[in-house]
């Protein structure tokens, strides 16, 4: 390439340079020389000068949650009270049954009784007692009457002249004591005995006992309990 054709390039670049100046001059309202502007017409304008710029800013916002304390709750108490009821056990004194009132758990059995009664009678009390430790051997209870199978070898140890006193403490003990229980049966090795009544008499044998064949023996007047299915009418009795 010659020299003036190099010329005429750079001449050329130079005057496009300037209409591009002279054009952003225009179209930002920049005054010429003579203070007087001059709109350039829209096809005119080189291509991008005339495009709108737009920054858009994403802010990100990360939001952390705390997870809330658990809850203490305080388990609820499932002890509750025992309830106790009362039971009358019958030992002797001088010879005649005295009645000792003590408490069992509510929702105790004949045989829980039967326990009770041949463990003996309270320290500390002067009252004696017939009822060895295996001579009820079991209490089932059916309508009212309870059935108590004695031991054989147990009750032929007590003497003859203290079985009725011996007989007495269970009847009454059982009749006091058991709500359910009007009457009480007596056997032996499971077979029906006879036993003495509180007027020294013998019983028939299986016959059901009330309180009242026994409220003789008592060392003062007592009134028989309410009776249940089963027992004879209660009556006021004296020693």
């Amino acid at each position: 390439m010659t020299g003036a054709v190099v010329r005429r390039h750079r001449a050329a670049a130079a005057a496009l340079a300037a209409f591009g100046l002279a054009a952003v001059a225009a179209a930002c309202g920049v005054p010429t020389g003579d203070d007087t502007f001059e709109a350039v017409p829209p096809d005119e304008i080189p291509f991008g000068l005339d495009a709108t710029s737009t920054t858009t800013t994403t802010t990100t916002t990360t939001t952390t949650t705390v997870p809330d304390a658990p809850e203490t709750t305080a388990a609820p108490s499932t002890t509750a009270p025992i309830r106790l009821e009362p039971i009358e056990l019958y030992f002797l004194s001088r010879g005649r049954l005295q009645p000792v009132v003590i408490e069992l758990p509510s929702g105790f059995s004949a045989d829980q009784v039967a326990d009770v009664l041949e463990a003996g009678p309270p320290e500390g009390l002067a009252l004696d007692t017939l009822i060895e430790d295996g001579l009820i051997v079991s209490s089932v209870e059916s309508g009212g009457v309870l059935a108590v199978d004695l031991d054989e070898v147990v009750f032929d140890r007590i003497d003859s002249t203290e079985q009725t006193e011996a007989i007495g403490q269970i009847v009454l003990t059982m009749i006091s004591s058991l709500r359910r229980v009007g009457q009480v049966t007596f056997t032996l090795a499971g077979e029906p005995i006879p036993v003495k009544k509180g007027n020294g008499l013998s019983s028939e044998v299986g016959e059901p006992l009330s309180y009242d064949d026994y409220a003789i023996l008592l060392a003062t007047p007592r009134v028989a309990p309410e009776p249940t299915t089963g027992s004879t009418s209660p009556a006021t009795t004296t020693a």
